[in-house]
Formats: C-alpha cells, structure tokens, sequence
C-alpha cells in the first residue's frame, strides 16, 4: 500500500486497510502486512479499545518484523493499550528505535506520564512537537497542558490546552481542565471572558454554553448558570447533562416544583438516566410524595445498580419516616458504593444513635477521621455520640481536639459553651459563648435549640445574646 509523501494515509486507505484485516481475520486466514501497516491498524484498535485484536496485531509484529524498529512501537503501544508502562519501557528503551520518529516520543511521553514522571513526559512531548507537522500537534499541546497541571503548573498548562483545544477529541473535557485552571489562577473574569469569546466565534457550542455555566456554577451564581444549561438544551433538547445540572440547581434552591418540570420535559424528549430519576425521587420526597420518590429511586437502580445517590435516596426517605433499620440497610449500600461521600456516613452515625447503637457509631466516626480529619462537624457529631453516653469528659475532648485542628470555630464554641453550663461553670460559659456570638451571631439559634427552656430562663445568657444581636442589627 503507497503512503503519501508524509509518510500518511487517507482516510478511504486507513477504512481499506482495516477491511482487508478484519476480512482475513474473520476467515482465519492472516497473511503479511507491512510494520507500517500493522502500525497502522494497532492506533486503529487501540482509538477502539478492543484489546484482543490489538494482541492479534503484536503476535503479528513480533512473527514478522522483530527486527524492525517499528515491532518496538507496536508492543510499546500494545502495553500502553493496558496502561502498563512499566513494560512499555522496555521496548521505548532500546536502541533499536527510530529516534527521529515524531510517534515515538509521543509513547514516550505517555508512557512517562503513566509513571508520574511529568517532567520527563513533557521533555518527550516537547521532542514530538519539533518534528510533527502544526496540523498533527493538538493532541500533543493538550497532554502537555495535563502535564503541567498535574504538576500545578498552571499557568503554562493553561496555555498549552488552549493551544491544543482545536484538535480535542473530547472539548467539554478540555474545557473542563481550562476552567480548573483560570479558577486555581484566582481568573474567574477571565474564564468568563474566555468562554463568551468561544460562544461569539460558535454560538451552537453546547460544549462552550455548559463551561459557561459550570463557571457561574462555581461562583455560585445559580441563576446565571441555569441560563447558560437552558441556552445548550434550545440547542439539543436531548443533551442530558444540562437537563442533570438544571435539576441539580432546582433541587438546591428547593424549587422541586421547577425541578419536577424539567426533568418531566427530559423524560418526554426520551432522555431517561439513572441520575435524572434520582434527582425525580429528591424532588418528590421534598414535596411529600415519598411513594412516588421511592419508586423513582428504584427506577434508577433499574438502569444502573451501582449509582450510590439512588440507595442514598431511599436511605433519606426512610430517614424521614423515622424506619431507621431500612434507612441504615440503604445508606449501608450507597456508602459503600460511594466510600468518601462524608454525608452518607454521617447520616448512618445519626440513625446509629437512635437506635442507641452507639459504638457503630463511633466506628463511622473514625472512618471519617481517618479520611477527613479537618471536617468541622466530625468533632460535633463526636461530642453528641458521647453526650448521649453521658460522658461529658470526652464530648469536651472532641470539640478540644476539633478546635487544636481548625481553630476556635463559632459551632464549636457554641457547643462547648453549652456544656460549659450544664456543668455550672458559667464564667467560662460565657466566655466561650460570647467569642461564637463576636464571630458569628446567627449561629447562637443552634444554640438556643439545645435546651430552649435553659437559655430562655437564663437572664445573663438571654441579656449577652440579646447584646450582639442588636449590633448586628444597626
């Protein structure tokens, strides 16, 4: 087969040459291929992720070619294929390689990725720029550009993903990676900036109009970000990833009403997802319609049994119906499927402790400890499980500790004031509960909601709360 001055081949030539391979294989009868041929086909599979024909190829290679310096870049594809760097190296290291090869760096560069070696993989990646034509580097300025932010470079990650963003196979990717980097840069005017500029040049970009959003989402403007998600459904009314973020933020302003619309309208466009129907089932717990939530939780586990929000769900539901043996069973199984979302853990923690189940408890707690020592509500949800231990000693403990951690936080100070006076040791009482009130006045109502007969009944307590409330009001 001819290649073109650069060495190339066309699109109808790459789509006949793989014909002929799946012919010959179909009918188990593989004859000679070319090293540059099977090179070929090898970046073909591999673009397809199917594994055992990418085996059949360096079988092929390693017959034929072993003494080409092509059979190195094939089996070094082959085991970058499966992430094996360790092994890719071999062949990338011996001598027996076309050094002049733009292709070959390009396995280097990942391969040195694969290891961590990041510096390396950019010295490599920088090598197959020099020696590819323009038109072939997108690719390569955008695995530059993931470099360097693994590296939390920035700066010049941020440039060479731009550079490379043309030429991306997977833009909405891209562009999450760029808006990570303006946003750790402290840019977020120039992310906005930025992906205006993108929706000028390509108004039919729901790439652009959903990072536009995720921006606003990120600066927590809700409402600007919902109008960006809608801009990309007028596009595509079946683009489910809008339809997910709308509803999320519906659903977070608690206008399940809205919420519920919505996702109905998916529906009735015919996208119907696991994430969608969970966020069906939130919506309808919120409004009271726990049966109706329940099921929609169930639909979602129907499409996907994995997906943690949808036991989380029906954990909730069961939460609040106060059947807490049902609640565990499901929260059990979204923990597990989902280990480090806290919020599942502390939830089991709070059911744990009504049932009077409190050494479960603590066991969670440590789980969370162990993971997400610096979380402020460890140390609180620490000194209730001993509160109702009655062991006051290490409640007082577990806020002491949360405090050495993270500093004499106001629901810490509020919490540890509280058990201050229970103890009668009110000058230190007031004390702490005058330094949460200085920090942060509106969180004394959690404090009041501990014991609202105590407080209320107390004149120095209600005069001091009453104080800083009126500053705050002038």
């Amino acid at each position: 087969m001819a290649f073109d001055d650069d060495g190339f081949l066309d699109d109808y030539e790459i789509k006949e040459l793989i014909d002929r391979f799946e012919s010959q294989l179909e009918n188990d009868r593989l004859s000679f291929f070319d090293a540059d041929e099977l090179n070929i086909i090898i970046d073909y599979y591999i673009q397809h992720d199917d594994f055992n024909k990418i085996n059949v190829i360096a079988d092929m290679a390693e017959r034929y070619h072993s003494e080409s310096p092509l059979y190195n870049a094939i089996m070094a594809k082959k085991y970058l294929s499966v992430q094996d760097a360790v092994a890719a190296m071999k062949y990338l290291k011996s001598d027996d390689n076309n050094f002049e090869d733009p292709d070959y760096y390009v396995n280097l560069g990942y391969a040195h990725s694969l290891l961590l070696e990041h510096e390396e993989s950019i010295e490599a990646y920088k090598k197959a720029l020099k020696l590819f034509n323009k038109e072939n580097c997108d690719d390569i300025y955008s695995s530059i550009g993931i470099e360097y932010m693994m590296m939390f470079q920035y700066e010049p990650a941020l440039k060479y993903l731009i550079k490379g963003l043309k030429g991306s196979p997977d833009i909405y990717e891209q562009y999450i990676e760029i808006t990570n980097c303006f946003f750790f840069l402290d840019r977020s005017d120039e992310a906005l900036e930025f992906f205006t500029k993108e929706i000028d040049n390509n108004p039919y970009s729901i790439a652009a109009w959903m990072a536009l959003g995720n921006c606003y989402l990120r600066l927590q403007l809700l409402e600007k970000a919902m109008e960006q998600y809608e801009y990309a459904l007028a596009i595509d009314q079946h683009y489910e990833k809008a339809y997910i973020n709308i509803a999320t933020i519906l659903n977070e302003l608690d206008r399940y009403k809205d919420s519920i619309d919505i996702i109905e309208e998916a529906f009735r466009n015919k996208v119907e997802k696991p994430l969608l129907y969970c966020l069906y089932g939130e919506a309808m717990a919120r409004t009271g319609n726990k049966l109706e939530a329940v099921n929609n939780f169930k639909k979602a586990i129907e499409l996907d049994e994995n997906i943690a929000e949808a036991y989380a769900g029906m954990g909730f539901v069961f939460c609040d119906e106060e059947e807490h043996e049902s609640a565990i069973k499901f929260l059990k199984r979204a923990h597990q499927l989902a280990p480090y979302n806290m919020d599942y853990v502390f939830v089991l923690v709070e059911q744990h402790n009504k049932l009077g189940k409190y050494k479960t408890s603590l066991k969670y707690l440590k789980e969370i400890e162990e993971t997400t020592p610096y979380e402020i509500n460890l140390y609180i949800a620490y000194m209730e499980v001993y509160i109702l231990l009655d062991d006051v000693d290490k409640a007082i403990k577990s806020i002491e500790k949360g405090m050495r951690l993270l500093g004499r936080k106001a629901p810490l100070l509020y919490r540890l004031a509280f058990i201050n006076f229970v103890q009668e040791d009110f000058e230190l009482g007031m004390y702490n509960l005058e330094e949460a009130l200085n920090m942060d006045c509106d969180g004394v109502q959690e404090f009041i909601d501990f014991d609202p007969n105590f407080v209320l009944n107390n004149e120095n307590i209600l005069n001091l709360i009453n104080e800083y409330k009126n500053k705050n009001n002038k």
